[in-house]
């Protein structure tokens, strides 16, 4: 079920109904009865794979918090990377051992097969949000071997905390100490209520009104750089950066805004990132629950900047390269996590930042330099990001770059109408009192019937219908 699907509007209805008029247990059982019925909704029998992966990864979790040293903690980790990487880089591994041997035994046909005759399918499906509830269940696991988790949580609560339907298909990546606390207390207060609602429409609007429209203006050009001229490939650079943004962070306000009406507060994942003025700041406010997953469970593991010059350059690299790779079973977005990474070594060598870190309030020139740095390396990564091969990335360059002929995108003004809309969204969430400045106020009503009756009309002429999420393909 899609949030943005009326089947989705019904199937909520009825939970947030029914979620509220039972307590307890009762409240926990239903939620996570609820949670699964949405996954299901996508595949039952990987319903009951996701399942049985959070049983045992229950069972493994008790077992580690009563002996750390026990043997049950690679194995979790073992099973639960085994299983992330048989369902999304299976394909990508064998393909590189078919290129490097040329071995028909490595050619998808074989695979095939071999599938069928011993499986009665003919391919590995890519569970839904494997990615997400990997990283998530992974990081409980090390945490309780850290001696870092000690809620000890019964089934039902952690069967909840990964099952949690707002946020399972695309995160936030919640952790432990952001969610156990809340089933304690579970009682949202009218400001959480009113608040919930308004991240609710604000969502629908950056992904419906905004991303979803410039999805068809944009995507033919990522498939064929070659038709289309330098202007409109370069223009579909700047169009993605808005539909990503849009499109994600618009996910991530349904998300947060379902959880505040259930009672559950989740972490922001997006916080003004196109202003910043550096890429190491960039990545405090760019999908930020990835980015402290990965510096907690990678980059200090493998020493962080508490080791040699160089070395602390190779763990930054590293990191963002394995974080690319997450994303998606494809060179591109090793290329891409790498240029990150690279990027953020140059930075610390350098001290390439505008402004600096330590300056309370730097000049505005710096922070227009800072700026205009920042988003423009943004967007020169993101033909690794969107386009669907390596080939069509490096054509994208160079057709922009080169200024090439060949057919222009009518619909240019678009994509500008949505970068500014874009950047107006980037700047009132540097806001933080707007708008709930108004929540405990008797104009709540009138601003949250207002604010919504104006995204309505809007979804209602301005809907091209309904894309799927960026980010559920990872």
């Amino acid at each position: 079920m899609k949030f943005t699907s009326l089947s989705f509007l019904l199937f909520f209805l009825v939970v947030y109904g029914v979620h509220w008029m039972v307590r307890g247990q009762y409240r926990l059982v239903f939620l996570f009865l609820a949670s699964f019925v949405f996954y299901a909704a996508w595949s039952i029998p990987f319903a009951f794979h996701f399942l049985l992966l959070v049983v045992i990864n229950h069972w493994m979790n008790r077992q580690i918090l009563k002996n750390r040293t026990s043997i049950w903690y690679p194995i979790s980790l073992f099973l639960n990377f085994g299983n992330l990487f048989l369902f999304k880089y299976f394909y990508f591994l064998w393909s590189i051992l078919f290129e490097i041997t040329g071995s028909l035994w490595f050619s998808n046909e074989s695979v095939q097969t071999f599938l069928q005759s011993q499986f009665g399918f003919d391919s590995i499906t890519l569970p839904l949000a494997i990615s997400f509830y990997t990283f998530q269940m992974v990081a409980y696991t090390i945490d309780v071997k850290r001696g870092n988790a000690n809620e000890d949580p019964n089934f039902l609560q952690f069967a909840l905390f990964i099952f949690f339907f707002p946020q399972l298909v695309a995160g936030p990546i919640v952790r432990h100490g952001e969610f156990f606390y809340q089933l304690e207390v579970w009682n949202a207060k009218r400001e959480q209520l009113f608040e919930g609602f308004y991240l609710v429409f604000l969502g629908l609007f950056k992904k419906v009104v905004i991303a979803d429209n410039l999805s068809s203006v944009i995507d033919p050009i990522f498939l064929n750089p070659d038709t289309y001229d330098g202007v409109s490939n370069i223009a579909a650079l700047f169009g993605y950066a808005a539909r990503v943004f849009c499109d994600f962070s618009g996910y991530t306000d349904l998300a947060r805004g379902l959880g505040k009406l259930l009672g559950i507060n989740l972490p922001e994942n997006f916080h003004a990132p196109y202003l910043s003025t550096s890429v190491r700041e960039l990545w405090t406010r760019w999908h930020m629950t990835l980015a402290t997953w990965i510096k907690d469970y990678i980059y200090f593991p493998l020493g962080g900047s508490r080791v040699s010059e160089y070395r602390g350059y190779f763990n930054l690299i590293i990191t963002f390269t394995l974080a690319g790779f997450w994303h998606g079973a494809n060179f591109t977005f090793i290329i891409w996590g790498f240029l990150h990474g690279f990027m953020l070594s140059v930075e610390r060598k350098f001290d390439f930042v505008f402004p600096k870190e330590n300056e309370i309030k730097p000049k505005i020139w710096k922070r227009g330099l800072g700026f205009f740095y920042t988003f423009s390396f943004f967007v020169l990564s993101i033909p690794f990001f969107s386009a669907p091969s390596v080939e069509n990335a490096v054509s994208m360059y160079v057709r922009s770059f080169t200024n090439a002929g060949g057919e222009r995108t009518n619909q240019l003004e678009k994509i500008v109408y949505s970068l500014v809309l874009t950047f107006l969204l980037n700047y009132l969430q540097t806001k933080p009192s707007f708008p709930r400045e108004s929540w405990s106020a008797a104009k709540s009503f009138g601003f949250l019937f207002l604010f919504s009756f104006i995204i309505m009309i809007l979804l209602g002429y301005l809907a091209p219908g309904g894309t799927e999420f960026i980010y559920f393909q990872f």
